[in-house]
């Protein structure tokens, strides 16, 4: 082999080593970002998972009281005592998500938090039982398909 013979078979050796190496990199930078969004993604919807469940643990205290207040009785002890334990962990749960789900939640899904805990809290004092339980039901469910619908838009993006 001549001088110019081994120049150009080393320049075409160094080329497809570099090349291989920049799309090598490439690739692999693609896919890390690949896989953080991912991994992201899924701390959102596991995230608005949870606000969800909570919205459904705390609506489920009211619909069963009231179910047995159409029928008539009242819920067994243990049943309401677990109910409580149930509906207060779901408050605990929105209340937190509410403080600290500006890291994984949308500035939207924590306005309607807020909207939840403020109109939660100022519920008014009803003349019975009865009316106490549909005010929250429906105060729970409003807020449940609002925040759905915000959970639904944000996980879409």
């Amino acid at each position: 082999m001549t001088g110019p013979a081994i120049i150009d078979l080393v320049l075409k050796i160094v080329s497809a080593v570099m090349i291989a190496g920049l799309s090598s990199f490439i690739t692999v930078y693609l896919a890390r970002n690949k896989f953080r969004s991912e991994r992201w993604w899924e701390k959102k919807v596991q995230a608005y998972e949870r606000v969800i469940e909570a919205f459904h643990n705390s609506k489920k205290f009211a619909s069963e009281h009231m179910r047995a207040e159409y029928r008539g009785h009242e819920l067994e002890a243990s049943r309401d005592t677990e109910l409580r334990k149930l509906s207060r962990e779901a408050q605990d749960e929105i209340s937190k998500a509410s403080d600290i789900g500006s890291f994984v939640l949308s500035e939207e899904a924590l306005k309607v938090l807020a909207r939840y805990e403020a109109e939660w809290e100022a519920i008014p004092r009803q003349e019975t039982w009865f009316e106490h339980l549909d005010a929250d039901w429906s105060l729970i469910n409003k807020y449940m398909k609002e925040f759905m619908a915000v959970a639904k838009k944000d996980l879409r993006r």
